[in-house]
Formats: C-alpha cells, structure tokens, sequence
C-alpha cells in the first residue's frame, strides 16, 4: 500500500511539474561571450518584438529587436553569476540565471 501511496504522489508531482512548464509560452535564451551576452526571448517559438531585457545588479535596460534579440554589454569583467529578465509588452515576465564568463586578460 506504501509503494502505492508513494507512486500516485510521485505522479501527481511530475504532472504538475509538467503542467507549469506547458503554461508558459515564453522562453529567454542567454548565450554568453567575453564582452556581453546574446540574450533572444521567444514566445510560442516565434522570436518577441519589444521585450525589455536586464541584468541584475546593472541600471541597464536593452529593448528586443523583430528578431527577438538583444546584446547586453558585461559591465563587470570578472566570473560571476546573473541573472537576465526579460518583460514583455503586456507585463510578463522570465528570468533565467547564468554564468557570466571571465575575460581572460585579467
């Protein structure tokens, strides 16, 4: 009876998981390079016009072109974590945390 109770619980977990994950039709895309990063956001696979995109711990903020994307400058040149937000025009929003690359000449 355990192993049953312990199953529907399981179960029950990963379809909300799975739920959660299927309401959001948003996705940000951060690739990072030495001076910046490219930050796309997407909605419903399509790329989003207008989205605001910024860094935590910067007072920067970056508007997304038709193709989605926007280069964000890295304003602090030593390994770390951020975390890139994005808003969309009707008030939406994603963030994902990443690590930021060190520059190397230092």
């Amino acid at each position: 009876m355990r192993k049953i109770i312990v199953a529907v619980g399981l179960l029950a977990a990963s379809s909300s998981v799975f739920a959660g994950t299927m309401g959001n039709d948003l996705d940000l895309r951060v690739v990072t390079v030495t001076s910046g990063s490219w930050v796309q956001v997407l909605q419903n696979g399509e790329p989003f016009e207008g989205a605001t995109v910024s860094l935590s711990g910067t007072q920067t903020e970056h508007v997304t072109s038709e193709n989605g994307r926007v280069f964000v400058m890295a304003e602090q040149p030593y390994t770390r974590s951020g975390t890139f937000s994005a808003v969309t025009t009707d008030g939406r929003e994603i963030s994902k945390r990443v690590v930021l690359p060190r520059d190397r000449n230092d």
